[in-house]
């Protein structure tokens, strides 16, 4: 509480039991520190299908000297869907759970990997960012169908046109 105060005043009189000084008072301020912590995971550790969700989980906490006020918000570069509980205050020490997600793209199997980077405030402290990769198990592979027509032949000079269907069969983005 004093340092939330932020200082503490103390009065004192002096008395032998018959006379009694005046009063004096003396007040010291408190050095306030006040902060937030952020520390990020996520679930699963690794991805391989478009529309796979990744889970985030933030832990934020009060890392200062001071109790902070709420509201407490999370921002995330790569999420849209932040929540945290509402939580009137936190304590020096205390911490809160907050929670994000984030569907996976098919640019997000190409490019190997989903890095994002959050941050929680209370709108007056705002925490260091805390940054999250997630990797993604690429499989690349191709498949082919070959057809031939006619289906048979009987003489010498027929003519076999041959079809190919190449496809992607993996699931990153292959180029030529």
């Amino acid at each position: 509480a004093d340092l939330d105060a932020g200082s503490v005043t103390n009065v004192a009189t002096a008395s032998n039991g018959t006379v009694s000084s005046a009063t004096d008072s003396e007040t010291v301020t408190a050095v306030q520190s006040p902060a937030l912590s952020i520390v990020k995971s996520a679930t699963p550790a690794t991805y391989s299908a478009v529309g796979n969700v990744i889970s985030y989980s933030f832990l934020v906490s009060n890392s200062g000297n001071v109790t902070l006020s709420g509201p407490f918000t999370v921002s995330d570069d790569k999420t849209s869907d932040e929540s945290c509980p509402a939580t009137a205050s936190l304590a020096p020490g205390a911490s809160i759970t907050c929670t994000a997600s984030y569907t996976i793209a098919q640019a997000d199997l190409d490019a190997g990997s989903v890095t994002n980077t959050a941050s929680a405030s209370n709108g007056t402290v705002t925490s260091a960012t805390d940054s999250e990769t997630v990797n993604a198990v690429q499989s690349p592979g191709l498949s082919i169908v070959k057809l031939a027509s006619p289906a048979t032949f009987d003489a010498v000079g027929d003519v076999v046109s041959y079809g190919f269907l190449v496809a992607n069969s993996g699931n990153v983005t292959l180029s030529g």
